[in-house]
């Protein structure tokens, strides 16, 4: 079977900028994310050994599940504003230069999120996906296929069915009906009004039943926080097939080839 690496490529960046010190190349650019967001692809990918590799991006326009709920992400910061040592996105071109470097694609799609593209990628059902992301909407896609790599270096989780069972309580296909229930902070997704962890639970065991009301919220963040697992796939199978490149090349190399460092 096919193992298929996807990496939520902002979800990363994230990690690799504000996870290490900053990093001023020769010509006085930061450089840290790129060498970071690198430095982790190939930690992951020897830890893994995929068949299949790619690195997905959300596109800049603003998400679509705004037209249903305009409070839908307007929590999130505007890196835009910034100087660029202080943001995190000014790095991208550098990342997608390193990872023309060494062969592995990458990608977006406009008018749908990283996470809509990931959840497509790995809905076939012959291929085994590993998903590589901190963001838990990705629970919901836990199955005997897939999965999801919480990277944290020698302390990174591996959630399978039983992980994310063990963690909350209930299996991956009812995650959905519980973030549905909890809100998401991250998202900017009100939950239902009074119904924190321990009273979800009771939702889903049928031991408290939700008011009209609360059955509105609940629906309308049902449509926010499921994946759409239908996008279009701007890669087949074979054109991100990965060849190993990783292992003819230090980390230093990788970035001096694409002009990094």
């Amino acid at each position: 079977m096919n193992r298929l690496l996807l990496i939520d490529g902002h979800n990363l960046l994230f990690k690799a900028f504000f996870g290490i010190p900053e990093k001023i190349n020769a010509e006085g650019k930061s450089v840290h994310g790129v060498i970071g967001f690198i430095g982790m692809t190939v930690k992951i990918i020897r830890r893994i050994g995929p068949t299949h590799v790619l690195v997905v991006f959300d596109p800049e326009e603003t998400p679509s599940r705004t037209e249903a709920y305009p409070e839908y992400k307007s929590n999130r910061k505007d890196y835009g504003a910034l100087p660029d040592r202080e943001n995190p996105f000014t790095q991208l071109a550098g990342i997608k230069k390193a990872l023309e470097a060494v062969g592995i694609k990458y990608c977006e799609q406009p008018g749908y999120e990283a996470d809509d593209l990931i959840a497509s990628y790995a809905a076939p059902p012959d291929i085994q996906a590993y998903i590589v992301s901190s963001d838990t909407d990705f629970f919901q896609l836990v199955n005997e296929t897939t999965g999801v790599y919480h990277y944290h270096g020698e302390k990174s989780v591996w959630y399978n069915a039983a992980e994310v069972t063990k963690k909350f309580g209930f299996s991956p296909s009812r995650y959905l009906e519980y973030k549905a229930l909890v809100g998401d902070k991250s998202d900017n997704i009100q939950g239902v009004k009074g119904i924190g962890p321990k009273t979800a639970l009771k939702v889903l065991r049928n031991e408290r039943t939700l008011t009209p009301e609360e059955q509105a919220i609940f629906i309308r963040n049902i449509s926010l926080i499921r994946l759409n697992v239908s996008v279009a796939l701007p890669y087949q199978m074979d054109e991100i097939a990965y060849h190993n490149h990783l292992d003819m090349f230090g980390i230093g190399a990788i970035l001096r080839n694409a002009g990094i460092i």
